[in-house]
């Protein structure tokens, strides 16, 4: 059985805290097979993390958080960036027609930027876009005190269920994962599509508290700091970046 942490941030998001070499080493070292960086209206990253990932033994997905004119969806598999804004059904059929598929996360709560209820569920009237939802995320480690009601309607969804981190700073990284049969980003996908995954939550104690070590860590970044490593061999650590450079690669990667 593989694991695989499917909603995790780099620094290619505006709110996390972790350059995307540090996101491959930490997934390494919490054992995880497969991830997707998936940062809000951004691919730069997962991009980056794909080319990045042999490196760490692990396997990264390339994929996105996209904002929908009804939410936050996340899309898989995919190797542009979805146009954010249009209705969720719009997105969805931008994502099947580019071969992805697609993730409700953090959704049935009264949380900005959450699919509810009523998004979820019209997918499936609408034959075009159904076949590209094909999971939802019953655990999320930043929204896990509103995952009631999604982990009690998941069981009555034809969607694979899924546990993920939403990791924006860099121990988080495996706090809720999603256990799959094989190990592999392909076998990953087939599970996904045939709703056979395990939610795993996170029931230990946190490193942190975690609202605290990202308001410390994002105050770090805007001094110039990230949690990241030089090496596969190397540890986690809070390093200056340069930030022209970081600004410049950012804009190269998301023109291809």
């Amino acid at each position: 059985m593989g694991f695989a942490d499917l909603h995790i941030h780099s620094m290619y998001s505006p709110d996390a805290t972790t350059t995307v070499r540090a996101v491959l080493k930490q997934a390494a070292d919490v054992g995880l097979d497969v991830i997707a960086i998936t940062d809000h209206d951004e691919i730069a990253g997962s991009l980056e993390a794909r080319d990045l990932a042999p490196q760490y033994g692990v396997e990264a997905i390339p994929g996105v958080e996209v904002t929908t004119s009804e939410g936050h969806l996340v899309a898989l598999f995919i190797e542009n960036l979805p146009p954010g804004g249009m209705s969720l059904d719009d997105t969805l059929l931008w994502i099947g027609h580019h071969g992805g598929i697609a993730i409700a996360p953090h959704p049935f709560n009264q949380l900005p930027n959450s699919l509810d209820m009523q998004s979820v569920i019209g997918v499936f009237t609408r034959p075009r876009s159904k076949g590209v939802l094909k999971g939802i995320e019953v655990y999320n480690m930043a929204t896990r005190s509103f995952d009631d009601v999604v982990q009690k309607l998941s069981i009555y969804l034809p969607l694979a269920r899924t546990a993920a981190s939403d990791a924006h700073v860099y121990w988080a990284i495996g706090h809720g994962r999603t256990q799959f049969n094989g190990s592999t980003a392909n076998e990953l996908r087939t599970a996904l599509e045939n709703a056979s995954t395990i939610p795993i939550p996170y029931e230990g104690e946190f490193a942190a508290p975690p609202l605290l070590s990202w308001l410390r860590r994002i105050t770090l970044r805007r001094f110039g700091y990230a949690s990241d490593t030089v090496s596969a061999a190397s540890p986690v650590n809070t390093q200056r970046f340069d930030r022209s450079a970081f600004l410049k690669a950012m804009k190269k990667r998301g023109k291809k």
